[in-house]
């Protein structure tokens, strides 16, 4: 008993009080059982007296098995009560009517027992049961509480509380989903915190450097200038840290909420164009737009246009000087494709499956000085408008991006 639960005890306890009382109304179902038996057997007594006062001239047996009228009931309650033999005859002078009395308490008393006793065997054992089961419950919850993300209930059984366990082991799997996202969000704060750290304090250092060589240089316009500039180029890798990692981080957060319009891409090209066509002229590199101008596509431009020019960007950064960049664009029923193709040195293979990892530089290209987050943030931008981004390069043969959006989109 002490291993059940109050509820358990209380459902016992209920059962033990309805038992008693069933016990003590044998003795009440008993008595009046037996008073009843009593006055038939009177009834029947003053029948055959009846009977045979009004039929004289014979003795019957039909004075003990025929029915018995009215007038043979009163004249044998007259005759018999003549000599004190009447209803309130005490039932000790009934042997018959005690003996089944006796018999009728005996039998109920071992009819209840019978019942009560394998309720309680029933109830014993079901509780024993449901005790291992919660028991086990317990243990895997406890389990799960002290930090084991796979702990579950078994509950493959039907039943009210196999149906708990169910619910408890969905939360128990959602819980666990959110503690691993949480600590992905952690890792990947870690790994952002220690990636900003790396990539500022690098041009942190040159700065400082910069700055010296300038103070001990104040005499020297021409190192004064040149260091000034060197100061600016740093100055300005900070900032497209910063500003590309507040972009990444809204994008991340959901902040952002794409401002969806049917956009020109011809127009949008050449927006992305004019915002680099300086470079592309100062370092003799070619930039051509190959498409319809009545292809239209459901973006936010600013957006788009970013994701485009971090692409466009990467083309120019490793493209040596006289070559060629291509941007093209098509429509079909199904799908709307926009390509950025150049003619450079390519993606080395141990790349390809990296180059969309936010800060990754790849050791084969020291000499470029990317931050590492500018096609990360074209990818995210390209699929928070439902679209995918996929490169395919060949060594010193050229790269291209190509960005694919959904007709249904």
């Amino acid at each position: 008993m002490s291993k059940f639960g109050i509820e358990s005890k209380i459902v016992l306890y209920g059962i033990t009080v309805v038992c008693i009382v069933s016990l003590f109304s044998v003795f009440g179902i008993s008595t009046f059982l037996a008073k009843n038996f009593q006055q038939e057997l009177i009834r029947h007594d003053y029948g055959v007296a009846g009977y045979l006062l009004n039929h004289k001239d014979a003795f019957k047996i039909a004075a003990f098995t025929a029915e018995k009228s009215s007038e043979d009931i009163a004249n044998g309650s007259s005759a018999l009560s003549y000599i004190g033999y009447n209803e309130t005859v005490s039932i000790q002078l009934f042997p018959t009517v005690l003996t089944y009395r006796n018999d009728v308490r005996c039998i109920l008393f071992i009819l209840l027992f019978s019942i009560f006793g394998a309720i309680y065997i029933l109830f014993f054992f079901y509780m024993q049961k449901q005790h291992k089961v919660l028991q086990k419950a317990e243990i895997s919850i406890r389990d799960f509480l002290e930090g084991n993300p796979m702990a579950r209930i078994e509950s493959e059984r039907t039943g009210d509380w196999h149906r708990l366990f169910h619910m408890v082991n969905e939360l128990s799997s959602i819980l666990s989903a959110h503690a691993e996202q949480e600590k992905q969000t952690k890792e990947f704060l870690q790994n952002m915190i220690s990636d900003v750290s790396h990539q500022i304090k690098t041009p942190l250092s040159a700065l400082k450097m910069y700055q010296e060589i300038i103070e001990n240089s104040s005499t020297n316009s021409g190192a004064v200038g040149s260091f000034s500039q060197k100061s600016l180029r740093e100055i300005k890798r900070m900032e497209d840290v910063i500003y590309t990692l507040l972009k990444l981080a809204r994008l991340d957060a959901g902040i952002i909420i794409m401002q969806k319009a049917p956009e020109n891409i011809s127009n949008l090209m050449q927006d992305v164009l004019e915002r680099f066509a300086v470079w592309a002229e100062r370092e003799n590199k070619t930039i051509t737009l190959i498409g319809k101008e009545d292809i239209f596509l459901n973006c936010d431009a600013l957006w788009m246009s970013e994701a485009v020019g971090n692409i466009l960007k990467n083309a120019l950064e490793h493209t040596a000087e006289g070559g060629q960049i291509t941007i093209r664009w098509e429509q079909t029923p199904l799908i709307t494709q926009i390509t950025v193709e150049d003619n450079g040195k390519g993606i080395h293979p141990e790349d390809l499956y990296n180059i969309f990892k936010r800060f990754y530089r790849s050791r084969f290209s020291q000499e470029v000085h990317g931050i590492g987050l500018g096609l990360p943030l074209a990818k995210t931008i390209i699929e928070s408008h439902g679209g995918t981004l996929s490169v395919v390069s060949r060594l010193d043969l050229g790269t291209t991006f190509t960005i694919h959006f959904c007709a249904l989109d």
